[in-house]
């Protein structure tokens, strides 16, 4: 029983969106009850799970920092790229000049009535005159969970009749150094550095911070939001205790 939250109102914060005096579970929420063994190896390599909590709270900064700055190029707002992302955002600029790429939707607030969640999509574009949900991470890989994730937010865009055929992508931006001498590559994400794709003994020069980006269409829909509903009714049976205050 999932009851270590304060109060009702914590649970609420946490885990959903207040639309119209309705509560709705957030789908990153709902997502978030698939197991993640990743995650558990991230954690399996690190002193203690304080360290691992604050590695992951700078990483969600660093990947806001990025979010916020595609997305401010996308709205064609002025922006002043920090030192610190500009070879990501370089990146994605390389991605963006060579494709088509229109905006309609940025940070947009989704809601399924029919399924009951709710979510909040990055980008609703036209991408190579394609209209589909374009979902950022700053993630070293694309990860299935994402599949589920964007599947839920075409699931809730469907339910206004009027809307044409979609599709999803995921756009993976990332930034790293590159051994001159191997080819390992140095990542610090969170302030965490980790060398990856050591070939035997070398005594690393690490190059510049490069960016690199890489967006992929996914095409299994049917699959992937019969999925996030079996999470959202584990995530329910989960929570029933709060669900139970909530909806009684």
């Amino acid at each position: 029983m999932s009851n270590w939250y304060k109060d009702i109102q914590s649970f609420k914060n946490a885990n959903g969106y207040e639309i119209d005096g309705i509560w709705y579970p957030r789908v990153t929420s709902i997502v978030g009850i698939k197991a993640k063994p990743a995650l558990y190896m991230f954690y399996a390599g690190l002193p203690d799970y304080k360290t691992g909590e604050a590695i992951k709270a700078k990483s969600a900064e660093e990947g806001t920092l990025i979010h916020e700055t595609i997305e401010a190029i996308l709205r064609k707002d002025p922006v002043v790229i920090p030192e610190s992302i500009k070879p990501a955002i370089s990146a994605f600029m390389d991605f963006y000049s060579k494709n088509e790429v229109v905006a309609h939707k940025i940070e947009e607030r989704v809601v399924s009535k029919k399924h009951h969640f709710a979510g909040t999509m990055d980008v609703l574009a036209d991408v190579n005159g394609k209209l589909g949900v374009l979902d950022i991470k700053t993630s070293i890989a694309i990860y299935r969970d994402y599949s589920m994730q964007t599947s839920a937010y075409i699931e809730a865009l469907r339910e206004n009749p009027n809307m044409p055929p979609l599709t999803r992508w995921i756009f993976r931006v990332d930034q790293s150094r590159k051994c001159i001498k191997c080819p390992a590559t140095l990542r610090d994400k969170g302030g965490r550095e980790k060398i990856r794709n050591e070939k035997g003994k070398c005594e690393h020069e690490w190059g510049p911070m490069e960016g690199e980006y890489e967006i992929k269409e996914i095409t299994t829909f049917d699959e992937d939001i019969k999925a996030f509903l079996a999470c959202k009714d584990l995530w329910s049976w989960e929570n029933e205790y709060w669900l139970k205050k909530i909806y009684r």
